[in-house]
């Protein structure tokens, strides 16, 4: 890696205090990597959140804690009564759950790992906006974000089911952008390249240096740079962007 100071290493961000006081925001992938950098931010900006994984995630800062199989719509139905039960609302969304899913070529891909790939990044998003959606109409507002990637806006070659599932789910997006937009809800993507988590250890250490090459920065980002924009559009102040994909790459572009 090239000198860390040159690029851009991020110092630490400080919470806008009260920000989100008032507001509930669901966490999916909230038990490690960038999920968790974000539970904690909200909480500090006074967010009640409810925090999920497949386990349930030890997460002190998350007000309610749940587990939750974003393959599973009935997983999602039991979530959505529990946050109707303890809060009446929910403000705001953040979908982080994903799984890097099988890394070959085509024609050996194993159709399991492309059935798994799909139901959990894609699946898991469209089963969380059927339920969140109906809760965010009630009060004509809502922030959701979700956790695409820059694979889904240009492809990654020997990773074809993970950069099909982040594609399809900023055309979910877009399309329910929308159909929602006249209730006060916002839908957005974020497509991160490299980031600083588990992710990374799931990868061939000659995949991780050819995606990093792409990098102008030359380094992988950290999960305090995602949570500071994922926050941002989960915020009042994001209220004229919808059905967008906001890429945090840096610098690294779609071709």
């Amino acid at each position: 890696m090239t000198d860390q100071a040159s690029a851009g290493v991020p110092g630490q961000f400080v919470p806008w205090e009260g920000r989100f006081s008032g507001r509930v925001v669901l966490v999916t992938g909230a038990a490690g990597g960038l999920g968790a950098d974000a539970v904690r931010r909200l909480a500090k900006e006074g967010a009640t959140v409810v925090a999920t994984d497949l386990v349930k995630p030890r997460t002190p800062q998350a007000a309610l804690s749940l587990d939750l199989d974003v393959a599973d719509p009935q997983a999602w139905q039991a979530a959505a009564h529990s946050i109707r039960e303890a809060y009446g609302r929910l403000d705001g969304a953040l979908f982080c759950h994903g799984i890097q899913g099988p890394e070959y070529a085509v024609q050996d891909v194993p159709a399991a790992g492309w059935k798994k790939t799909l139901e959990i990044n894609l699946d898991g998003c469209f089963y969380g906006l059927q339920v969140v959606l109906p809760l965010m109409k009630q009060a004509n507002y809502g922030r959701i974000v979700m956790l695409s990637s820059i694979a889904g806006r240009e492809g990654n070659e020997n990773m074809s089911a993970y950069a099909v599932s982040k594609a399809g789910m900023i055309t979910l997006a877009k399309a329910v952008a929308k159909e929602t937009a006249r209730f006060g809800i916002t839908i957005n993507c974020i497509a991160p390249s490299m980031f600083n988590t588990r992710l990374l250890e799931d990868l061939s250490p000659e995949r991780n240096a050819a995606l990093l090459a792409r990098v102008p920065m030359k380094r992988v980002g950290e999960p305090q740079e995602f949570s500071a924009l994922a926050l941002w559009l989960l915020s009042p102040e994001a209220s004229y962007m919808t059905g967008q994909v906001l890429d945090l790459s840096g610098g690294r572009n779609t071709a």
